[in-house]
Parts: structure tokens; C-alpha cells; sequence
């Protein structure tokens, strides 16, 4: 009886548990030639490279305890610049949620990853 009556508190427990969400942006330079430069004025103007074919991690976060199935993939940043190595802007906004992709991984413990695809017309 203590076993059974252990064994329904345990999973009591469990039901009632909440995860937790990381969220990972990643911007993909999917042009041919294009170097492309990113700078993040939010985080100490903190910059990246993306020769053709990289992809950057630019932002990560941790929702703790929280039973969110989806967090928002566009950028929510006061700024996020990007350019070519000719000094042309992104024609495509980051802040417009429909031009990220995402997949979401794990139960419990869950996993979102969002990209922005760039590609040689976006300049």
C-alpha cells in the first residue's frame, strides 16, 4: 500500500512539474558569395562574420519553469544590422516573424531553435 501510494504522489509530482524553454536565433548565410556582417548593437555592438554557407548563433535564452510551448522567433531587439561585404542592407526585416523558421525539440526539457535564411536577393 505505501509502495502504491508513493508511486501516485510521484507521479502527481511529475504532471505538475514545468520545464523549461531555450531558445537559440540563428541567422543562416545561404547566398553564394556573399560575406555577410552582423552587428548587435543590444549586446555590446558584439559582431559576426558569415562567409557563404555559415550560420551564427546570435541570441540564446533560458524560459524557466514554464509550461510555453513557443516563444516568438523574430527579433525583438532594438537592432540587429545587417549587411554584405559591399555595405547593402538586408531588404528583409528580422522584427517580421513569417521570414524565421523554427523546430522545437524535447518534452520536458525543450529546445527552440529559429533561423533566419538569408540569400543573395535579400540585398
Amino acid at each position: 500500500m505505501k509502495f502504491l501510494s508513493l508511486f501516485f504522489v510521484s507521479i502527481a509530482f511529475v504532471a505538475c512539474r514545468q520545464g523549461t524553454l531555450r531558445h537559440n536565433r540563428f541567422l543562416k548565410n545561404n547566398t553564394a558569395t556573399d560575406t555577410i556582417f552582423v552587428n548587435n548593437p543590444d549586446f555590446d555592438n558584439a559582431k559576426d562574420t558569415l562567409f557563404p554557407g555559415d550560420t551564427a548563433l546570435i541570441y540564446s535564452y533560458e524560459i524557466l519553469d514554464t509550461r510555453q510551448e513557443y516563444e516568438a522567433c523574430k527579433w525583438m531587439g532594438d537592432t540587429l544590422i545587417v549587411t554584405n561585404q559591399e555595405g547593402n542592407p538586408l531588404t528583409r526585416s528580422v522584427k517580421i516573424e513569417s521570414f524565421w523558421t523554427y523546430t522545437i525539440r524535447g518534452d520536458f526539457e525543450r529546445e527552440q531553435d529559429c533561423t533566419f535564411i538569408i540569400s543573395t536577393g535579400d540585398f
